[in-house]
Protein backbone atom coordinates (compact mmCIF):
# COMPACT_ATOMS: atom_id res chain seq x y z
CA UNK A 1 0.00 0.00 0.00
CA UNK A 2 1.04 3.81 -0.81
CA UNK A 3 0.47 7.08 -1.82
CA UNK A 4 2.98 8.61 -3.88
CA UNK A 5 2.69 12.18 -4.17
CA UNK A 6 5.02 13.81 -7.08
CA UNK A 7 4.95 18.26 -7.23
CA UNK A 8 1.53 18.57 -6.03
CA UNK A 9 0.52 22.27 -6.07
CA UNK A 10 -2.26 23.98 -5.27
CA UNK A 11 -3.86 27.26 -5.10
CA UNK A 12 -6.92 29.22 -4.42
CA UNK A 13 -7.01 33.04 -6.53
CA UNK A 14 -3.83 33.93 -6.31
CA UNK A 15 -2.41 32.06 -3.08
CA UNK A 16 -0.76 29.36 -3.89
CA UNK A 17 -1.08 26.94 -0.80
CA UNK A 18 0.77 23.45 -1.99
CA UNK A 19 3.89 24.90 -3.33
CA UNK A 20 5.26 21.22 -5.10
CA UNK A 21 4.60 18.91 -2.35
CA UNK A 22 6.59 15.22 -3.11
CA UNK A 23 6.42 12.71 -0.36
CA UNK A 24 5.59 8.68 -0.79
CA UNK A 25 3.91 7.21 2.31
CA UNK A 26 4.10 3.65 2.21
CA UNK A 27 3.73 0.40 4.00
CA UNK A 28 2.33 0.16 7.34
CA UNK A 29 3.89 3.30 8.77
CA UNK A 30 2.22 5.76 10.67
CA UNK A 31 2.59 9.38 9.77
CA UNK A 32 1.74 12.98 12.06
CA UNK A 33 1.57 15.83 9.95
CA UNK A 34 1.70 18.99 11.66
CA UNK A 35 1.83 22.61 10.91
CA UNK A 36 0.15 26.43 11.62
CA UNK A 37 -3.70 26.41 11.43
CA UNK A 38 -4.76 27.57 7.38
CA UNK A 39 -1.15 26.28 6.05
CA UNK A 40 -2.81 23.53 4.06
CA UNK A 41 -2.64 20.45 5.72
CA UNK A 42 -6.45 19.64 5.10
CA UNK A 43 -6.35 20.71 1.60
CA UNK A 44 -3.36 17.97 1.12
CA UNK A 45 -6.16 15.53 2.09
CA UNK A 46 -8.53 17.23 0.08
CA UNK A 47 -6.13 16.33 -2.90
CA UNK A 48 -5.62 12.88 -2.08
CA UNK A 49 -9.32 11.60 -1.79
CA UNK A 50 -9.60 14.03 -5.26
CA UNK A 51 -12.07 16.09 -3.73
CA UNK A 52 -10.69 19.00 -5.02
CA UNK A 53 -8.75 19.76 -8.15
CA UNK A 54 -4.51 20.19 -7.76
CA UNK A 55 -1.56 20.68 -10.44
CA UNK A 56 0.80 17.37 -10.01
CA UNK A 57 0.25 13.93 -9.54
CA UNK A 58 -1.08 11.66 -6.73
CA UNK A 59 -0.54 7.29 -6.86
CA UNK A 60 -2.50 5.69 -4.53
CA UNK A 61 -2.24 1.72 -3.94
CA UNK A 62 -5.06 0.40 -1.65
CA UNK A 63 -8.50 2.04 0.28
CA UNK A 64 -8.86 4.70 1.86
CA UNK A 65 -10.77 5.43 5.07
CA UNK A 66 -11.26 8.90 6.09
CA UNK A 67 -11.97 11.42 9.17
CA UNK A 68 -12.68 15.15 8.45
CA UNK A 69 -12.31 17.49 10.88
CA UNK A 70 -15.29 18.50 12.25
CA UNK A 71 -17.47 16.37 9.36
CA UNK A 72 -20.98 17.70 9.79
CA UNK A 73 -22.89 14.45 10.52
CA UNK A 74 -26.53 13.48 9.76
CA UNK A 75 -28.79 15.44 12.97
CA UNK A 76 -31.43 12.62 11.83
CA UNK A 77 -29.31 9.24 12.21
CA UNK A 78 -28.54 7.17 15.30
CA UNK A 79 -25.08 6.71 16.26
CA UNK A 80 -25.35 3.08 15.41
CA UNK A 81 -26.66 3.83 11.70
CA UNK A 82 -24.62 6.20 11.03
CA UNK A 83 -21.56 3.61 11.60
CA UNK A 84 -23.17 1.46 9.73
CA UNK A 85 -24.20 2.75 6.55
CA UNK A 86 -21.01 4.76 6.26
CA UNK A 87 -19.06 2.17 7.23
CA UNK A 88 -19.92 -0.26 4.82
CA UNK A 89 -20.71 1.42 1.94
CA UNK A 90 -17.78 -0.26 -0.65
CA UNK A 91 -17.78 -3.29 1.34
CA UNK A 92 -19.10 -5.67 4.27
CA UNK A 93 -17.53 -5.45 7.70
CA UNK A 94 -17.13 -9.55 9.22
CA UNK A 95 -19.19 -9.61 12.96
CA UNK A 96 -19.81 -5.55 12.75
CA UNK A 97 -21.99 -5.17 15.78
CA UNK A 98 -19.36 -7.30 17.93
CA UNK A 99 -17.00 -4.98 16.23
CA UNK A 100 -19.22 -1.87 16.30
CA UNK A 101 -20.16 -2.88 20.32
CA UNK A 102 -16.31 -3.22 21.24
CA UNK A 103 -15.80 0.30 19.79
CA UNK A 104 -18.49 2.19 21.37
CA UNK A 105 -17.35 0.53 24.98
CA UNK A 106 -13.97 1.41 24.47
CA UNK A 107 -15.10 4.63 23.87
CA UNK A 108 -17.74 4.67 26.88
CA UNK A 109 -20.62 5.26 23.94
CA UNK A 110 -22.45 2.09 25.11
CA UNK A 111 -25.60 4.26 26.16
CA UNK A 112 -25.17 6.14 23.02
CA UNK A 113 -25.53 3.59 20.63
CA UNK A 114 -29.31 4.61 19.53
CA UNK A 115 -29.02 8.56 20.25
CA UNK A 116 -29.79 10.50 17.67
CA UNK A 117 -26.59 12.46 16.75
CA UNK A 118 -27.89 15.79 16.44
CA UNK A 119 -28.38 15.45 20.22
CA UNK A 120 -24.69 14.68 21.26
CA UNK A 121 -22.00 17.05 21.95
CA UNK A 122 -19.42 17.58 19.81
CA UNK A 123 -16.81 15.18 21.95
CA UNK A 124 -18.92 12.62 21.52
CA UNK A 125 -19.95 13.05 17.76
CA UNK A 126 -16.29 13.06 16.82
CA UNK A 127 -16.20 9.41 18.66
CA UNK A 128 -18.77 8.66 16.20
CA UNK A 129 -16.96 9.39 13.00
CA UNK A 130 -13.60 7.61 14.72
CA UNK A 131 -15.22 3.92 14.99
CA UNK A 132 -16.90 4.75 11.91
CA UNK A 133 -13.22 4.94 10.02
CA UNK A 134 -11.80 2.23 12.36
CA UNK A 135 -14.59 -0.17 11.06
CA UNK A 136 -14.34 0.98 7.03
CA UNK A 137 -12.50 -1.55 5.43
CA UNK A 138 -9.19 -0.19 4.36
CA UNK A 139 -5.69 -0.74 4.33
CA UNK A 140 -4.88 3.37 4.92
CA UNK A 141 -6.33 6.18 7.38
CA UNK A 142 -6.52 9.87 7.26
CA UNK A 143 -7.74 11.37 10.72
CA UNK A 144 -7.95 14.97 10.46
CA UNK A 145 -7.89 16.46 13.55
CA UNK A 146 -9.19 14.02 15.76
CA UNK A 147 -8.40 14.64 18.91
CA UNK A 148 -10.88 17.74 18.92
CA UNK A 149 -13.09 17.86 21.41
CA UNK A 150 -12.13 14.34 22.78
CA UNK A 151 -11.42 13.55 26.62
CA UNK A 152 -8.24 12.60 27.98
CA UNK A 153 -9.01 8.88 28.22
CA UNK A 154 -10.79 8.63 24.98
CA UNK A 155 -7.09 10.24 23.20
CA UNK A 156 -5.17 7.28 25.22
CA UNK A 157 -7.49 4.78 24.00
CA UNK A 158 -7.65 5.93 20.59
CA UNK A 159 -3.64 6.85 19.90
CA UNK A 160 -2.80 3.11 21.57
CA UNK A 161 -5.82 1.62 18.56
CA UNK A 162 -3.65 3.85 15.94
CA UNK A 163 -0.31 2.39 17.29
CA UNK A 164 -1.47 -1.28 17.27
CA UNK A 165 -3.22 -0.88 13.56
CA UNK A 166 -1.41 -2.78 11.01
CA UNK A 167 -2.85 -0.20 8.11
CA UNK A 168 -1.00 2.94 7.02
CA UNK A 169 -1.95 5.56 9.23
CA UNK A 170 -1.87 9.09 8.24
CA UNK A 171 -3.21 12.22 10.64
CA UNK A 172 -3.07 15.81 10.40
CA UNK A 173 -2.55 17.76 14.20
CA UNK A 174 -1.64 20.61 15.66
CA UNK A 175 -1.28 18.90 18.88
CA UNK A 176 2.11 17.38 18.03
CA UNK A 177 3.04 16.34 21.71
CA UNK A 178 0.19 14.09 21.99
CA UNK A 179 1.82 11.30 19.94
CA UNK A 180 4.23 9.51 20.36
CA UNK A 181 7.36 9.56 18.00
CA UNK A 182 8.37 5.57 18.57
CA UNK A 183 5.74 5.18 16.38
CA UNK A 184 4.79 8.51 14.09
CA UNK A 185 6.96 9.66 11.55
CA UNK A 186 6.62 13.70 11.91
CA UNK A 187 5.98 15.58 8.57
CA UNK A 188 5.38 19.52 9.09
CA UNK A 189 4.13 21.32 6.23
CA UNK A 190 4.70 24.83 5.63
CA UNK A 191 5.65 27.28 3.10
CA UNK A 192 3.68 25.04 0.96
CA UNK A 193 6.06 22.32 1.22
CA UNK A 194 6.24 18.97 3.16
CA UNK A 195 9.24 18.36 5.18
CA UNK A 196 10.53 15.18 7.67
CA UNK A 197 10.97 16.34 10.81
CA UNK A 198 11.63 12.78 13.03
CA UNK A 199 11.66 9.57 11.27
CA UNK A 200 10.91 6.24 13.29
CA UNK A 201 13.99 4.42 14.03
Amino acid sequence: MYISITNVRKSFKKDEILKGVSFEFKDSKKYLIVGENGIGKSTLFKAILNQIKYEGYIEIEGRISYSPDGGALPHFMSSYNFIKTFSTLSDDVVDFDKKCDYYLSEFNMQKKKNSILGSMSKGERQKVNIIKSLLTPSEILLFDEPLSGLDELSRKKFLSMLVSDDRMVIVVSHEKEEFDKRYFNVLVLKDGLLEVLSKVR
